[in-house]
């Protein structure tokens, strides 16, 4: 019954994750800025070294702070079971440190909020589903009372910002559990408190203003913004931390390609980058039809992650590449591997999962365009979309096809044939079921409703995502689609 919660954490919170620091690097001491740099380039046992040479910084509870946090971005990267069965104690004996200190700073209670904040993405992360849950419940009443107890120190509503949205993002059919777990969420109440702590002049607005355009690229749809907040940093070193959370949103915005040159860059670097960074790079490369590059990095992370995410979808991916360049045998070998990876979560191993548990093969140009289209590579998308021959597809296959016609030329700009295409796939929602096309329909042409300033009709649409009872990206659009009504409801306010 938590899925849905623990799909949002996966899908915009752990991205948010490498932004929870303290961004003061120009108002702090050097042995501060060390450690804060090597913390922000996810170098994390350099950072340890010098948490031991200088314990103490200069920021009340500062050093417990960069600790945990070295701490919990190693264990989301990694997701080595062995170090989180040895890091997992470090979360009660910070906590204990913090509350037996006779610090009165307001510091000390927003630290507390943060660590347990931190540890409940990290148990979510590693499956333990109601332990984490419980401590983001935890986190929340913490901060809670921080407020009431400190209502003008401004980072306490970072937190509850974050908390806010991800509480905010469940839907109404899901919202009684929230309700049990004494639990309250507002998107764009929690976006507004994000926005207001980064025109502010403390040492975490660069971070909150990060965290907002994650919010506006992931929810909210609207990547351009997201990319305007992200275009701040007038630094000539660009962290890693930066460059994950630029990829992702680039990514999610349809350009890969730029996502791919960041990565590329990053992955040179002398300094080591997260091995996550080899996935991504593979995924854009994909994308544009660069197998052979892309088999390169898929089977990089494939033999060096100690985790088990991303793993089927990757060797299902590397199939792929070998069946488009024409390398059959290999193909099924891989496709076999595939199918036999077990024990996976995340959003992309589920969708593999789908494709390859299938009576057959799937249509692959229709993948193809699928994948070009995420990647914001049209005009693959447009010649492969040209090599169809119609008259070979399935039923379900023909409905496809026009739900990728539609998505092209929405995203190529082309509003009217898109809602043509987009109603077309609309008029065969009986015969698509089990399919999200129809209800993703709606909510494109709500989008563009919005765009064309005809919120009425885009609320119409917006509520019909809503009716869909069964679909297997349900949580995900419904809370979009209740998303984008809040914000046509806050605009008439």
């Amino acid at each position: 019954m938590f899925q849905n919660i623990l799909k949002w954490v996966g899908v915009f919170v752990y991205p948010f994750l490498v932004l929870f620091l303290p961004h003061t690097a120009q108002s702090q001491t050097s042995d501060f800025d060390a450690i804060y740099k090597t913390t922000l380039d996810l170098d994390f046992k350099k950072s340890s070294s010098l948490l031991k040479q200088f314990p103490e910084v200069e920021i009340p509870f500062g050093h417990l702070y960069i600790a945990n946090l070295n701490d919990v971005l190693e264990l989301i990267f990694s997701e080595n079971e062995d170090r989180y069965n040895l890091l997992k104690q470090n979360e009660d004996t910070r906590l204990d440190l913090i509350s037996d200190s006779e610090d009165d700073s307001s510091y000390k209670d927003f630290v507390k909020g943060e660590i347990k904040l931190q540890w409940a993405f990290v148990k979510l992360k590693f499956g333990h589903t109601l332990s984490g849950v419980w401590s983001l419940r935890n986190a929340y009443k913490t901060v809670q009372d921080n407020i009431e107890k400190n209502p003008d120190f401004k980072l306490h509503y970072k937190t509850m910002g974050l908390l806010q949205v991800i509480f905010g993002a469940v839907p109404d059919n899901q919202q009684w559990i929230l309700n049990v777990l004494g639990l309250e969420g507002d998107v764009q109440n929690g976006l507004a408190h994000l926005k207001s702590l980064s025109k502010e002049s403390t040492p975490f607005s660069i971070e909150a203003r990060l965290i907002s355009s994650m919010i506006e690229s992931y929810l909210l749809e609207e990547h351009n913004r997201a990319l305007e907040g992200l275009n701040s940093n007038t630094s000539n070193h660009i962290s890693m931390a930066e460059v994950y959370i630029t990829s992702l949103i680039l990514m999610k915005s349809h350009n890969a390609q730029a996502a791919s040159q960041m990565l590329k860059e990053a992955i040179e670097r002398p300094e080591p980058s997260p091995l996550l960074f080899e996935y991504l790079l593979a995924e854009a490369l994909f994308q544009g039809g660069n197998y052979n590059e892309a088999k390169t990095h898929y089977l990089v992370y494939i033999n060096r992650f100690e985790g088990r995410n991303q793993l089927k979808d990757s060797r299902m991916k590397v199939a792929m590449c070998e069946y488009f360049l024409g390398k059959n045998i290999s193909f099924k070998n891989y496709w076999e591997e595939a199918k036999q990876t077990k024990g996976a979560t995340s959003e992309a191993d589920k969708n593999a999962d789908a494709i390859l548990e299938a009576k057959s093969f799937p249509n692959f140009r229709l993948l193809q365009i699928r994948y070009a289209i995420d990647g914001g590579y049209y005009k693959l998308a447009s010649r492969t979309i040209n090599k169809i021959d119609t008259g070979k597809l399935k039923f379900d296959e023909v409905h496809e096809l026009t739900y990728r016609k539609a998505r092209l030329a929405h995203l190529t700009n082309s509003y009217d044939q898109a809602l043509m295409l987009y109603n077309e796939v609309i008029s065969n929602t009986e015969a698509l079921s089990d399919s999200y096309f129809a209800p993703n329909s709606y909510l494109q042409m709500g989008y563009i409703k919005m765009e064309e300033n005809d919120n009425e009709q885009a609320k119409l649409y917006f509520n019909k995502v809503l009716e869909f009872r069964k679909h297997p990206y349900k949580n995900s659009l419904d809370s979009k689609a209740k998303i984008a009504l809040a914000a046509i409801d806050a605009l008439n306010d």
